[in-house]
């Protein structure tokens, strides 16, 4: 239980010095509680609100199975269907099927169903207060070909269709050169920017007085070679690029 109330506060970005002020105490006791050493069930359910859980939530997901990876036939399900995947990553990311219903604009009586097959797919879990859980962890990362074929289908022609002119559109871009080593680092570094954006998130969700926007974010590196070789074609053409 302590493991996964540690989990949920990181996922909030609580630090300690964090919770220490919060709470009027010193790291060090934040600390001792954390690991269960003058920890009282006030302070467990004090940790936990601050953490946006309950007592019930906390016991249920510290029992809930292993969920480090989903089978083939689960992600090809979600892959085949953009609405359910939508709803499943809406759950992963700990909303309720409401925000289906309020910002996608989903029937609700399809948002329920959309809940039912993801609970007859073993994706989720309903807890005794009436969360939903995803069976997985929200860190986990999609390499499979199946969400790789959704991306390709559902989501990349939006990316590419934007005007990066427009001050409106959030970018960044960058050109380094990296040996294997530095490319495998910067894949770790990729997977540490979406958690740190769930991060930024659950922190806003709490202290934001403006009503939010979702935003998809796309984070992607390919190789320079490519690029630089259809640029010397296209001058030798002379295209205007």
């Amino acid at each position: 239980m302590l493991a996964t109330l540690r989990r949920a506060l990181r996922a909030g970005g609580w630090t300690q010095a964090r919770l220490a002020e919060s709470l009027g105490v010193g790291t060090a006791t934040i600390k001792r509680w954390l690991h269960g050493r003058g920890l009282t069930l006030t302070t467990m359910e004090r940790l936990c609100t601050i953490a946006g859980i309950g007592i019930a939530d906390l016991i249920e997901d510290s029992r809930g199975p292993d969920a480090g990876h989903l089978t083939l036939a689960q992600e090809e399900a979600l892959g085949r269907d953009p609405a359910l995947s939508n709803m499943f990553f809406l759950i992963l990311n700990g909303w309720p099927p409401s925000e289906a219903v309020e910002s996608f604009a989903v029937p609700p009586e399809e948002a329920e169903e959309q809940v039912n097959k993801l609970e007859r797919l073993a994706l989720i879990d309903r807890l005794p207060s009436g969360r939903l859980r995803a069976r997985l962890d929200p860190a986990h990362v999609w390499q499979r070909e199946p969400l790789r074929r959704h991306f390709d289908r559902q989501l990349k022609q939006h990316f590419f269709t934007l005007d990066y002119g427009s001050p409106e559109t959030i970018f960044g871009a960058e050109t380094v050169k990296l040996s294997p080593v530095g490319v495998a680092r910067l894949r770790e570094r990729l997977q540490t920017l979406r958690l740190e954006l769930r991060a930024i998130e659950k922190q806003d969700r709490r202290t934001a007085a403006l009503p939010g926007e979702w935003y998809a974010v796309l984070a992607v590196a390919r190789p320079m070679k490519p690029i630089a070789e259809f640029n010397r074609r296209a001058r030798s053409r002379g295209d205007q690029l």
